[in-house]
């Protein structure tokens, strides 16, 4: 399904072609522990010998990610990465990278706590805002929530939901955030449903959001909204997701294996 809801939610550099390789293998190395903050990276010769890439290509990915808030080069010193504090963690590739190298328990808490600070007040607003079109987006999102078969198909869907949710409010300050915090809610989604008892069990509450923003009823959204949200904490606190436990995190990726098999190609990163 691609709605106009979830068509941006993607991270830029998404490693079709061989600069954007580059940059997300050097990404993933950083976000991944394998070039912990604060320390220095590999020179030069020996990155560009387990990346395969010439200096320039890695130089222009190093200036990526520098932009990205996740390292700083220095004369005669290096690039070093810089501390997770500076770290641009709204940046949409930054928070795909975050994901891809293994969302934490502390990091799903982030997450949620921000959901639940934002997207309550977004449905309230979506039920006064929302136009005839924005209300068929969250329809046909709903519809493929319903006719999902597969962990998958419900995951791409239950985001449009939620994008078309943010969209819907028709605020320029909110809309961008369907785009910037798409790959982590993406992430979030697939690891509450697969952890849920069936991947389809929200679908009742996303018909209540659904039923209120179709009303317009600002107040009903909210509290329809946050009790959702708040079933999913309750979720992913008895499955241990939010407490000492790494929550189904996907191996951390060495940035030299990463970056082993680079091969160019002619689609954009």
């Amino acid at each position: 399904m691609k709605s106009p809801a979830n068509q941006n939610t993607s991270a830029t550099y998404s490693g079709r072609n061989l600069h954007g390789q580059v940059v997300k293998a050097l990404g993933h190395g950083v976000l991944g522990g394998a070039y912990p903050a604060g320390e220095l990276l590999p020179n030069e010769e020996v990155l560009c010998r387990s990346l395969d890439v010439s200096r320039t290509a890695l130089r222009e990915a190093i200036k990526v990610l520098a932009a990205k808030g996740l390292l700083e080069s220095r004369p005669r010193v290096g690039t070093w990465v810089r501390p997770e504090s500076s770290w641009n963690m709204l940046d949409p590739d930054v928070l795909s990278w975050r994901c891809a190298t293994g969302p934490d328990a502390q990091f799903l808490q982030h997450l949620t706590e921000m959901r639940e600070i934002i997207e309550p007040a977004a449905a309230a607003l979506a039920a006064r805002s929302r136009s005839p079109a924005q209300l068929a987006d969250l329809e046909q999102a709903f519809q493929a929530m319903e006719a999902a078969t597969n962990v998958n198909e419900w995951v791409e869907a239950d985001l449009a939901f939620h994008s078309a949710v943010l969209q819907a409010t028709n605020n320029p300050l909110l809309v961008p955030l369907a785009a910037i915090i798409g790959s982590a809610l993406e992430s979030l989604l697939g690891i509450s449903a697969r952890k849920a008892g069936g991947f389809s069990d929200a679908l009742p509450d996303h018909r209540k959001v659904l039923d209120a923003i179709r009303a317009a009823d600002p107040q009903r959204a909210l509290h329809r909204m946050a009790v959702m949200l708040s079933d999913t904490r309750d979720l992913m606190q008895r499955s241990n997701m939010l407490a000492d436990a790494v929550a189904e995190a996907l191996p951390v990726v060495d940035a030299a294996v990463d970056g082993a098999n680079i091969k160019s190609a002619d689609t954009p990163a």
